[in-house]
């Protein structure tokens, strides 16, 4: 690697921490992340080139250095949290491990690229391929992915690698697990809970499904899973309750097992169905599963680590490469800083990684 690039990682440090503090303290739940995305815009206009653009689903894109008709690889962080009610967002340094909801998954991801982005005017960098730099909407919950299906509809024909620049720096997301999610509501008869004790209760009823739900076998390998989210329904201690409704999420590494499991998921609602109780479904969401045979990202990033001694390894994980892997097109998901606590108000990242993190990302562009 150049060493002009190296000394300016490594000199710019304290570009990345404040990067990195800024877009922490701007609140972005899914479905409200117009506010960091348009810090994003600005941010990009104010380095001097106006060619940055928010796109039709709310994402921020920036070509760089693209020539007519050639293909592009596409580095994108998503922008949006899991974090609904965190109208101020507090950061706690103590030592090199930072400490704030969102600093790992996913705004160290934001930070890093955007400073290469700085970096690349700072020394006047040329790519050896034009990169298409994104900051998407939607990846959390149940946002499904929305951001990244607008980029992969809108450059479907151009984009000939992805990496989704998530989280952790020392594993890499090479298998897409695919998921379904459902809404489920139970309406039953409800009533008195004295008087008409013994009609239908819509909350005993979603109780039985979901312990039932709860007694399925799935594979360890190729992992299978299912979750009950949320549940809610009801209205006073003294009322049978008269309508119930809880989320589901399924998921697998397999698109066959995924099948089965949303078979059985059905096929348990099927069968809670009577006179008195009424069941109805409401798909929320879903995501391909999908494995490249061969991947030849995961062989470059191999290469790299193995050039600095290092391991790789690599895991499943449901992240915005599942749509670009679902269509066949190489794709990896990494970030910049080793971290924990994801999805968590204690998250965290380890600030002494990022150079290291930061280097590999460079090299593994090619610079």
């Amino acid at each position: 690697m150049n060493e002009d690039i190296e000394r300016y990682v490594r000199e710019h440090r304290c570009d990345f921490m404040e990067l990195l503090c800024q877009i922490i303290s701007l609140p972005s739940p899914t479905g409200h992340e117009q506010a960091k995305g348009e810090w994003i815009l600005q941010y990009l206009h104010g380095l001097g080139d106006r060619s940055a653009y928010r796109d039709e689903a709310g994402n921020i894109l920036y070509p760089c250095h693209i020539k007519s008709g050639e293909k592009v690889a596409l580095y994108t962080a998503h922008i949006d949290t899991v974090f609904k009610d965190l109208q101020e967002i507090p950061i706690h340094q103590t030592g090199h491990i930072l400490s704030a909801p969102s600093c790992s998954d996913n705004s160290a991801s934001i930070a890093g690229l955007l400073l290469i982005i700085k970096m690349f005017f700072d020394l006047q960098l040329m790519p050896p391929q034009g990169l298409l730099f994104a900051f998407d909407v939607g990846e959390e919950g149940l946002g499904n992915l929305k951001g990244m299906r607008q980029v992969m509809a809108d450059w479907h024909d151009r984009i000939s690698e992805v990496v989704a620049v998530d989280c952790t720096f020392d594993t890499f997301v090479t298998t897409a697990v695919g998921s379904r999610r459902y809404a489920v509501t139970v309406e039953a008869a409800g009533g008195h809970s004295w008087m008409h004790f013994g009609q239908s209760n819509a909350i005993a009823e979603a109780a039985r499904l979901i312990s039932r739900l709860y007694g399925l076998s799935v594979p360890s390998q190729p992992k299978t899973t299912y979750n009950v989210g949320t549940i809610a329904g009801g209205t006073t201690i003294n009322s049978i309750a008269a309508k119930a409704k809880f989320t589901v999420d399924l998921r697998s590494e397999n698109a066959d097992e995924l099948d089965k499991l949303n078979q059985a998921f059905h096929a348990i609602i099927k069968a809670g169905e009577r006179e008195s109780v009424h069941i109805g479904t409401t798909l929320l969401g879903e995501r391909p599963c999908s494995r490249l045979d061969a991947n030849p990202l995961a062989d470059r990033i191999t290469a790299i680590r193995q050039r600095h001694g290092l391991p790789t390894t690599c895991i499943a994980g449901s992240t915005d490469a599942n749509i670009p892997m679902s269509q066949g097109i190489p794709s990896i998901s990494f970030g910049f800083c080793r971290s924990r606590g994801e999805h968590t108000l204690q998250e965290s990242l380890d600030i002494d990684t990022f150079p290291a993190g930061m280097i590999q990302m460079l090299e593994f562009m090619g610079m």
